[in-house]
């Protein structure tokens, strides 16, 4: 007999989007799992016929990582499984994430997060962007179906683990609006340094992409939580969340330098078209129209600016002001 597995679905309510992960989840094979959706507040929408069974908490408004840590604990279950509102999972997502836990691949096993097949120009684009190396930095995998590896950590989006390994490490920070998942495994490793995280392509969830403006502002509340993503353990890479800000600094101390303006001029751009020659060389190997390269490379730009301007407002001590309110605005794609 298979075990048990809860996944958990922490939305604000029963939307569109929502019915859709539901739907799809119903296409999973695999013969033993219920659902726990989370919810701000009840409303009205009647849920689809599903084969399988749905535990509904209604529990106000909190963040995310309560939610993920309150359905864990109500209901039993072997196994948990992590998935946001707006995505949805392969239906291989549970067979194949179980069977890595038995065979002990990892503790915490996951895999990467694609966009929807039916995306508009915008999300295409904003996907593109956050594929590269120069907005997720080494992390980027997680983007595509790259090889099979073991990592520092993954997404909270697509999780899969045991309930018992979740609780033992305190679940997650129930304080954090972004960056709860990082935080939970540098957590877990400081209790346990021999903790593994899996990553595989074939445990791949769809996950809708934000439009432009959405995408930005997501860039900027990354961004004010720049310190708790740089990675000491993994070489000079690992400290690429501070390079947006390093950067916009320079031209910033350019711009109210005692410099001649001509050479003001020359010096900015010369930097701006090192920068955006290095990006143009590394999204042309994923990306072959020229029209969706250039705006691509534009969105790239626009990403890092937010994303230091986000860095600004942290050093400022805005944070706490202004990161739950951002990242909730841009999570409204319509």
């Amino acid at each position: 007999m298979t075990e048990p597995v809860n996944i958990i679905i922490p939305a604000i309510k029963l939307d569109d989007e929502l019915l859709t992960c539901l739907k799809e989840i119903n296409k999973i094979k695999y013969p033993n799992f219920f659902v726990t959706i989370v919810l701000d507040y009840d409303i009205k929408n009647k849920l689809p016929k599903l084969k399988y069974k749905i535990n509904k908490m209604v529990v106000g408004k909190i963040n995310m990582s309560k939610k993920r840590n309150l359905a864990t604990k109500k209901f039993k279950s072997k196994f948990i499984a992590f998935i946001d509102s707006d995505a949805y999972p392969n239906k291989n997502w549970l067979k194949n994430g179980i069977k890595y836990l038995k065979q002990k691949k990892g503790d915490v096993v996951g895999g990467p997060s694609l966009p929807f097949a039916k995306q508009n120009y915008s999300e295409k684009i904003c996907y593109l962007s956050k594929r590269s190396i120069f907005v997720t930095g080494y992390l980027n995998f997680r983007k595509y179906k790259a090889k099979k590896r073991h990592c520092d950590w993954l997404e909270s989006c697509n999780l899969i683990m045991e309930k018992k390994f979740f609780l033992k490490y305190g679940g997650m920070d129930s304080k954090r609006y972004t960056g709860e998942d990082k935080e939970f495994f540098e957590r877990a490793r400081r209790k346990n340094p021999n903790i593994k995280v899996f990553y595989s392509p074939d445990l791949f969830i769809y996950h809708r992409e934000r439009r432009f403006f959405g995408f930005l502002l997501q860039r900027s509340c990354f961004g004010m939580d720049f310190l708790n993503l740089i990675k000491y353990n993994v070489g000079i890479r690992g400290f690429q969340p501070i390079l947006p800000i390093l950067i916009f600094v320079s031209f910033l101390i350019l711009l109210i330098s005692k410099i001649a303006v001509p050479s003001k001029i020359l010096i900015f751009l010369s930097g701006l078209l090192l920068i955006n020659f290095a990006i143009i060389l590394e999204t042309k190997k994923y990306i072959k129209s020229i029209k969706t390269l250039f705006l691509t490379m534009l969105t790239i730009n626009l990403a890092n600016i937010s994303f230091a301007l986000g860095s600004v407002l942290a050093l400022f001590g805005l944070q706490k002001i202004l990161a739950n309110k951002i990242y909730s605005y841009s999570r409204w794609n319509n």
